[in-house]
């Protein structure tokens, strides 16, 4: 890549969100972002931390983190959707409560996949974020993830899937994550016998 089209792609970082990538964060970050992480609020980054990191290291996939919020300032919303990079091709979005984002970005971007995470976040733990989003009607999908830690890395895992259809590498380190799951199952049956004995009553 050329020092033009890096700093290309930095600018782009700067105004959609930071660059993220298995080389770095922001200026340090490196290639063409191709999935949004957008939450409601920075306290949602330690959640979706979980994605950034399953892209970036499992993956290799660049991609772009923002906030947005549609409760506190919905025209800059609409302004970051509207006017993403051409390289995105999907969005994850995380929100708790009555989690308006995934659905909104639905509605802005026909054109794109959109990724729903509900945060574990206020009086109903996330149920209510789940339900907002799932619920939604007729032709603005949203594909809706677990609550919590298991829907961010699952929101990943799905983007990865998304983009492996145009993308053989991406499709191959998929092949080789699932194989690291299998292997770790292979790894604690080797070890069940001396984890068994920990639990057997004394007579």
């Amino acid at each position: 890549m050329s020092d033009e089209q890096q700093a290309v792609l930095t600018a782009a970082s700067q105004e959609h969100g930071v660059l993220v990538s298995a080389e770095g964060i922001g200026p340090a970050g490196k290639g063409t972002p191709k999935v949004l992480i957008t939450m409601g609020s920075d306290s949602d980054l330690p959640l979706m931390m979980k994605a950034v990191d399953t892209l970036r290291y499992e993956f290799n996939v660049p991609c772009l983190v923002q906030i947005n919020s549609v409760h506190r300032d919905l025209r800059t919303v609409v302004q970051h959707i509207d006017n993403l990079p051409e390289s995105i091709q999907v969005v994850i979005a995380c929100a708790g409560g009555a989690a308006h984002l995934p659905g909104n970005i639905a509605d802005l971007r026909a054109d794109l996949p959109v990724i729903g995470v509900p945060r574990d976040l206020g009086a109903l733990k996330g149920v209510d974020a789940l339900l907002s989003m799932v619920q939604m009607p007729e032709g603005a999908p949203v594909a809706v993830m677990a609550i919590g830690d298991a829907g961010a890395v699952n929101a990943a895992i799905h983007a990865a899937k998304e983009l492996a259809i145009g993308d053989p590498s991406i499709k191959e380190r998929l092949r080789t994550y699932a194989e690291k799951r299998k292997n770790r199952v292979a790894s604690q049956n080797k070890t069940l016998e001396t984890k068994l004995s920990t639990f057997t009553k004394k007579a």
